[in-house]
């Protein structure tokens, strides 16, 4: 009787691993997960801890958009440089030249407050490492990549980063907590550096060609891309996401390693519906769990109005983080297999110029709203609300 159900056990456990799990994962893609896994444990702590370490520092609010607004659009400006360097000499070159200057935007972090020229050499290195780090990133999955399994590609990308999103902001809010914001950040650069060992050990695997600085802007404003622009401007909300409401979080639990626990907690039951929407996003019409996915996360937007205390910060950032989750999968999904099918970089550039573009316009109105309205809180929430029903444009996508 043992016997049989431990058959019938291992029988269940690999009919969900096929299911849920994509089937062939290729070895650069295998080397690509356990970088982004350990950078990502580094990154989940700076995405929680960053803008409430300038907040602690006592930049006000306004002032914290504004840093964000002046990233956006130096990056803006220079990311075409980006794919220049990418296409010459590697996906993986990108991602590390991206992380090592992220390791000089920390240093540059660290020293704000004993000059104000760190604030503006911040942002300038922050501009850098995403013109180099971001189109390496979405390149270099979208090339190793399994046609048919893309979308759980993804899950597993999403769900390995949601390990590093449980650990990463709970032991950063130990650490910050016991030892202060230059300890975490240095943690956190010592971290980034193991994460390209991954990438350094094993040869890139692609032909250089050329890209042209004025392609990128050109693909931007062509008639046939509008739509996307368009729907793509939906990620200012990200900006909000990774900004404004984990500043909102700490002053709801006044506590460093209860925030941190409270999106370690939120990342775990997150990371099981994740598993689904690949799937889904695989065997189904992208288009309705896109849908689902958009309108759960403008709600979420819609719930921070009427958050009090730490529970209602937990359940709120745990439906959040799914329902984007949701909608990230299809949508990532569809815009890889374009890519793939088209041109890789060239893709992935209007969609990073894209999102720069929403989330710098997200980043100037919060700054301008906050400059004369201190801490308006239901501002921000609903100006996220509004960048997320965007994303409805995207539905059945085909193109760019």
């Amino acid at each position: 009787m043992l016997h049989v159900d431990l058959k019938r056990l291992v029988s269940t456990f690999l009919c969900f691993e096929k299911s849920f799990f994509p089937s062939r994962v290729p070895h650069k893609l295998k080397e690509f997960y356990l970088a982004m896994t350990i950078l990502n444990f580094a990154l989940s702590a700076a995405m929680l801890f960053e803008p409430v370490y300038l907040y602690t520092i006592g930049l006000p609010l306004w002032k914290i958009m504004f840093f964000y607004f002046g990233v956006y659009v130096l990056y803006f400006f220079i990311m075409p440089l980006g794919g220049k360097v990418v296409k010459q000499r590697g996906f993986g070159h990108g991602i590390i030249y991206g992380s090592l200057i992220l390791i000089l935007y920390f240093i540059f972090l660290i020293a704000i407050p004993s000059h104000p020229a760190f604030f503006y050499l911040a942002i300038i290195a922050l501009a850098c490492q995403k013109t180099f780090f971001w189109p390496g990133y979405h390149a270099d999955f979208a090339f190793f990549s399994q046609c048919g399994e893309r979308g759980r590609d993804i899950s597993a990308l999403t769900i390995l980063d949601s390990v590093a999103f449980i650990l990463g902001p709970l032991i950063g809010g130990i650490i910050v907590n016991f030892f202060g914001f230059p300890i975490l950040f240095t943690f956190m650069c010592v971290t980034i550096l193991l994460s390209t060992l991954p990438l350094m050990l094993s040869q890139e695997e692609f032909t250089p060609s050329q890209f042209h600085y004025k392609e990128a802007y050109q693909s931007l404003v062509a008639k046939e891309n509008r739509r996307y622009f368009i729907g793509y401007l939906g990620f200012g909300e990200e900006l909000i996401a990774l900004t404004i409401w984990p500043i909102f979080i700490y002053i709801a639990v006044e506590n460093f390693a209860q925030a941190g626990g409270i999106v370690a907690l939120s990342s775990f039951v997150t990371a099981l519906v994740t598993l689904y929407a690949g799937r889904t996003a695989d065997l189904k019409d992208r288009k309705s769990v896109l849908q689902i996915g958009t309108m759960l996360y403008a709600l979420g937007w819609f719930m921070r109005f009427f958050v009090r205390g730490g529970a209602g910060v937990f359940l709120v950032d745990f439906f959040s983080r799914t329902s984007k989750n949701i909608l990230t999968v299809p949508m990532i999904s569809g815009l890889y297999d374009y890519a793939t099918r088209h041109s890789i970089v060239r893709t992935v550039i209007f969609f990073e110029m894209s999102l720069t573009v929403g989330k710098l316009l997200a980043a100037g109105l919060c700054a301008l709203v906050f400059y004369f309205f201190p801490a308006r809180w239901d501002f921000a929430f609903f100006l996220a609300g509004i960048f997320t029903a965007l994303y409805f444009v995207l539905n059945g996508r085909k193109h760019a």
